[in-house]
């Protein structure tokens, strides 16, 4: 039962992190810094569909042998979940300091911007309860009952 409930929460807040981490591509790709150098992403091209492509592979794919019953997973995705926390909190703390700075033109993009910081917000959200979700002890009482 403890088992089931420790799989599911996972699978929704790995889900969720998923969508998270492709609404910042999406939005990223939108939005004003996608015309700011050569290597990156614009709505629609072929490099944003391969990193949608390329995130969904690195979540799911874990995260279904996981579900299948290796739980020595749960230590990669807790490494790929690391990665997402740390492209969260530096693209939070970015986006204010480029536009304070007039480092960026984000005349017009104002939307795409603050979905981008949303969305990584939302991202650092899950992705700690993820972490909560997947090594959370099991309590006293719990223990005692098995």
């Amino acid at each position: 039962m403890r088992n089931s409930k420790i799989k599911n929460s996972m699978a929704i807040t790995t889900l969720l992190s998923a969508l998270f981490f492709c609404s910042i591509i999406v939005l990223g790709s939108l939005s004003s810094l996608a015309d700011s150098g050569p290597n990156v992403n614009t709505f629609g091209s072929v490099g944003m569909w391969l990193s949608l492509g390329m995130i969904l592979f690195l979540y799911l794919l874990p995260l279904a042998f996981y579900l299948l019953g290796m739980h020595f997973l749960k230590f990669v995705m807790a490494a790929f979940c690391s990665i997402g926390l740390l492209i969260a909190a530096s693209t939070l703390l970015l986006m204010p300091a480029l536009f304070l700075f007039g480092l960026e033109d984000f005349s017009g993009n104002l939307a795409s911007i603050i979905g981008v910081m949303i969305s990584c917000l939302g991202l650092l959200i899950t992705n700690i309860v993820w972490f909560v979700a997947a090594f959370k002890r099991p309590s006293a009482a719990v223990q005692e009952s098995v």
